[in-house]
């Protein structure tokens, strides 16, 4: 397959490039740097861009809101995301994989903590965000149910906090643990979340949208997730059962839909 690859010079997509290259498809980069840039604002370049391409992965997007003025983040989130469709669509292009968020529930972001009501969290959990970050993340995610719904086939990838194993280390397991409670400690190591979306293109399914979360089965810690929960969010009704450093993410959608499940963990790295 000729595959069309936004953001491919950053770390998602780089790598997302490198592994559909050793799968023996032929990648069509769209980035702004690099030695063809593409402005992905600009409708008329992605269009050119995306000329003999089969499929899509959208990895672009200000990956979080620092440093820059809520408008302009909207702006450039939700815009790249609509210009890769439309033109996909209008070039007959059928398959689409996004890069979505993990922080679509809201907790990452929001400017006052905003907890957690329940675990795991899954595909059902409602999203709860106040966050102009999250509401990127949800538009684009209805963005592609809109052209599901115009017969693309469409699967939206929620990311944890996409991460090396020494970035775990560094962030998350020798960082104080009250560092990460809004994140639950959770991850998703750099080289699965590309596999993801490269399973992305084949979908077991023969529905026309999916969103999934993706994240490892395990925390970035090493006490037991159970002990976390309870000193640094006594509130979290648990739902399932947590042994050992278990994740508060559930992946079972991801399994079933893209056959995709994270198959490293940074302990071993």
């Amino acid at each position: 397959m000729r595959i069309w690859v936004s953001g491919a010079r950053g770390k998602l997509g780089a790598e997302v490039c490198r592994q559909l290259v050793a799968d023996g498809h032929e990648v069509i980069e769209a980035d702004v740097t690099g030695p063809d840039p593409v402005d992905l604002m600009d409708r008329e370049a992605v269009a050119r861009s995306l000329r003999g391409a089969d499929a899509i992965v959208h990895c672009a997007a200000i990956a979080s809101p620092e440093n820059i003025e809520p408008v302009r983040l909207f702006e450039i989130n939700t815009i790249t995301t609509f210009n890769a469709l439309e033109e996909a669509w209008k070039q007959g292009i059928r398959t689409a994989v996004l890069a979505s968020s993990g922080s679509i529930y809201g907790t990452a972001w929001s400017p006052d903590e905003i907890g957690t009501p329940d675990v795991p969290i899954d595909e059902n959990t409602e999203l709860r965000y106040v966050d102009p970050y999250a509401l990127t993340k949800d538009v684009l995610e209805r963005m592609g149910q809109t052209y599901a719904r115009r017969c693309v086939q469409v699967t939206a990838l929620r990311f944890h906090w996409i991460l090396t194993p020494d970035e775990v280390r560094r962030y998350i397991a020798e960082a104080p643990p009250e560092d990460n409670r809004r994140n639950l400690w959770g991850y998703v190591d750099l080289t699965e979340a590309a596999r993801a979306c490269a399973l992305s293109l084949q979908p077991r399914t023969h529905k026309p949208y999916a969103a999934l979360v993706i994240a490892a089965e395990d925390t970035g810690r090493h006490e037991p997730t159970t002990d976390l929960l309870a000193t640094y969010s006594p509130h979290t009704k648990i739902h399932t059962n947590l042994e050992g450093t278990t994740s508060l993410f559930d992946t079972t959608r991801a399994a079933d839909i893209i056959g995709w499940t994270h198959h490293s963990t940074w302990r071993t790295h």
